[in-house]
């Protein structure tokens, strides 16, 4: 067992019988003189025994009524587009929360995407989202800041209690409360529309869900349509500023940039903050898939640009893909 596995961190491997041997004496050590872990290890054991009886214990018929009718007892129904918004943010916490979940302990010690640990990752997120529960007036609900302690279960069930606790607190409020400044994920501090960044957290979820599967050698999982139709518009909502921050602005000069494939569209682009779309000159075009616009958004498609065409002005149209690949949150 290596120095940074917690015995705590194996309860499950050791309840399966998919421990090494030394670690199985390391894990049994440890619950003979911790009553909690002694207690974990048999609701493990209890989980453990159903999962062969699962195709044979059908649930009742009115099980899917009693459980619907109880989760919306416990959050009141919102408004439509506040709706919108928190259900890609919602799929994605509960796609990566299963990745998590299936993580063998060492593997949260293996660097990922552009940090450290699978770890510090996850501790990333959590700070990120809390920064947004508290901006929505989360209050008491809101999980403190800092470097999470304890055992990887520890990180992880923080970071989804937050994730939870950012949902209810935006389900709470309403629609007017979307146009309130909230701070972006990012290297430099903004301020945006709730709307936008809510779109951002489930775009930086969804980014850094692809970068555990890509520790696992898992295919990558692009989002539904309207999702990656929701980041690019959040994104090129941007990029005007961005290009002017980077000393990249082209007052009165437009891009045409035509997304193929789901989320696609065509739009133009200003390629500075003080050039209207209308009534500026159209220098160049650039085409690509909207999950590749997407993902060099990210920063994590900047090798993968064989799928872009450019066309007219190649240096505007460089300018444009290279400060777009800066606008990543991580």
């Amino acid at each position: 067992m290596t120095p940074e596995v917690h015995p705590v961190d194996l309860l499950g491997a050791y309840v399966m019988d998919a421990c090494s041997d030394e670690d199985r004496a390391a894990v049994a050590g440890h619950v003979a003189h911790c009553t909690g872990c002694a207690a974990e290890t048999d609701r493990l054991r209890t989980a453990a025994e159903w999962v062969g009886e699962i195709a044979e214990r059908r649930p009742p018929r009115e099980l899917r009524a009693r459980a619907l009718a109880a989760a919306r007892a416990a959050r009141p129904p919102c408004d439509a587009e506040i709706e919108g918004l928190l259900a890609p943010y919602v799929a994605q916490v509960a796609a990566f929360d299963r990745l998590l979940g299936g993580l063998a302990a060492p593997l949260w010690l293996r660097p990922v995407g552009p940090h450290a640990t699978v770890r510090a990752l996850v501790t990333h997120l959590r700070a990120n989202d809390t920064m947004v529960a508290a901006a929505t007036g989360a209050g008491d609900g809101i999980v403190r800041r800092g470097r999470p302690e304890g055992s990887t279960v520890d990180v992880r069930r923080q970071w989804r209690s937050q994730a939870d606790e950012l949902v209810r607190t935006v389900a709470a409020v309403r629609a007017p409360a979307l146009d309130r400044p909230a701070p972006l994920a990012g290297r430099v501090p903004m301020r945006r529309p709730l709307r936008e960044v809510l779109t951002q957290r489930a775009f930086e979820t969804w980014i850094h869900a692809d970068d555990v599967r890509s520790l696992l050698a898992l295919p990558p999982e692009p989002p539904p349509p309207r999702q990656l139709r929701n980041i690019a518009d959040f994104a090129l909502r941007l990029l005007p500023g961005a290009m002017d921050a980077a000393g990249r602005g082209r007052p009165h000069q437009v891009i045409r940039l035509t997304l193929t494939g789901p989320g696609g569209g065509e739009r133009l682009v200003a390629l500075s903050a003080a050039t209207p779309t209308t009534g500026s000159t159209v220098v160049g075009e650039v085409a690509l898939a909207a999950e590749l616009f997407c993902r060099l958004v990210a920063g994590r498609a900047t090798h993968d640009m064989a799928g872009v065409a450019v066309g007219g002005d190649a240096t505007a149209a460089a300018d444009f893909l290279g400060v777009a690949a800066t606008m990543g949150c991580d």
